[in-house]
């Protein structure tokens, strides 16, 4: 994920320092206010901060949730903090409706907002694709976003999934997690770029037996060569698996893009009729179990589709006999795919300064 400029850490530098300042003119009153409903001796800031955001996954589920301000943080918060204290003691149900304390918790829900805000403000991806496995037979490969072995099985580390700096499913996300080996139960790593794509052309694309498949694995790695910023470029997914590591997968997609700059999430299957809907020559059979065993195969090609979209909220785009004639106009629908990127890019500094003006 690209790190803010001077400029951006400067301002969010101020605005830190002016909540603290406003938050410390506040500090002897609330603590007050805080004891005397704690019935306690531990008058540090430390406790009461930890009351205040010691609950904040509770309250809003900061992990999955995105959040367009800090107004919309706070509301969020507060509504979900009304929900968990409705039925239940909290020291805070009653110190929320004193203004002063009120206004001081306000102020600290912000400062975090701030604090945090690439991981306030990034999207969150669906939890079905926090670990993406790809690869046929015993040839398969896991991209996790952020990877750990619990267990006995690899899964993630939730509290590092929003603090990644790399984009979620790009090429930067795989030189620094690297991708899962699961049958040695090891990340591989690459030490760079090259190394990376070394693998890519010598171990993925040499697993493929479609000369279609190769073509596209050919394109990609000359897209990936011509690139500017080759570390936020989309990994594309070679055979994304949707039973993950079952043996006896159910479907796998030829290739998939999920772009994490605009959260398309697009699948491709290269169907040509010799491998999707070819009817084996069996002399005297009839006209009614040709059409039965091509109704049979569409109706599983149809269902895969509809099953990527529901699980995952993967469009799938097909590409079929009439298609692969030129293979290299495939591939450039799959690059518009792979290079789109947020009409409008929205400066940080700029919006933080028309906040500070609501």
């Amino acid at each position: 994920m690209k790190s803010y400029n001077k400029e951006e850490k400067k301002r969010l530098k101020e605005i830190d320092e002016q909540l603290t300042a406003e938050m410390k003119k506040m500090q002897a009153n609330v603590l007050r206010k805080y004891h005397r409903e704690r019935d306690d001796f531990d008058l540090s800031i430390s406790s009461l901060h930890g009351t205040i955001g010691g609950k904040n996954n509770t309250y809003v589920d900061s992990i999955n949730m995105q959040f367009s301000d800090p107004n919309d943080f706070k509301a969020k918060w507060i509504r979900g903090f009304r929900k968990y204290v409705e039925n239940r003691y909290s020291p805070l149900k009653k110190l929320m409706k004193d203004e002063v304390f009120r206004n001081y918790t306000l102020k600290f829900l912000e400062r975090n907002f701030y604090r945090n805000l690439k991981e306030r403000t990034r999207v969150k991806p669906n939890e079905n694709l926090w670990s993406v496995w790809f690869g046929g037979g015993k040839f398969v490969w896991g991209l996790v976003i952020a990877p750990a072995f619990r267990d006995k099985i690899w899964t993630n580390d939730v509290s590092e999934i929003r603090r990644a700096e790399y984009m979620y499913w790009t090429i930067g996300h795989v030189l620094n997690t690297g991708l899962v080996d699961p049958e040695n139960n090891e990340l591989v790593k690459f030490d760079d770029f090259p190394e990376l794509l070394r693998f890519y052309k010598n171990i993925l694309k040499r697993v493929s037996n479609s000369q279609y498949e190769k073509a596209v694995f050919d394109f990609y790695v000359e897209y990936l060569e011509m690139s500017d910023d080759v570390l936020s470029e989309p990994f594309l997914i070679p055979e994304f698996r949707y039973e993950g590591l079952e043996v006896d997968h159910k479907y796998r997609l030829d290739f998939t893009i999920l772009n994490s700059h605009t959260m398309e999430l697009i699948g491709f299957e290269l169907s040509p009729h010799s491998s999707h809907m070819s009817v084996a020559k069996i002399k005297d059979k009839k006209q009614v179990d040709v059409n039965a065993e091509l109704s049979k195969k569409w109706n599983k090609e149809m269902q895969k589709r509809n099953d990527y979209f529901e699980e995952f909220g993967i469009t799938t785009v097909t590409f079929s006999d009439d298609n692969l004639i030129d293979i290299k106009r495939c591939f450039a629908v799959m690059k518009k795919y792979l290079s789109a990127r947020p009409k409008e890019k929205i400066n940080l500094a700029n919006e933080i300064t028309e906040l500070d003006n609501l």
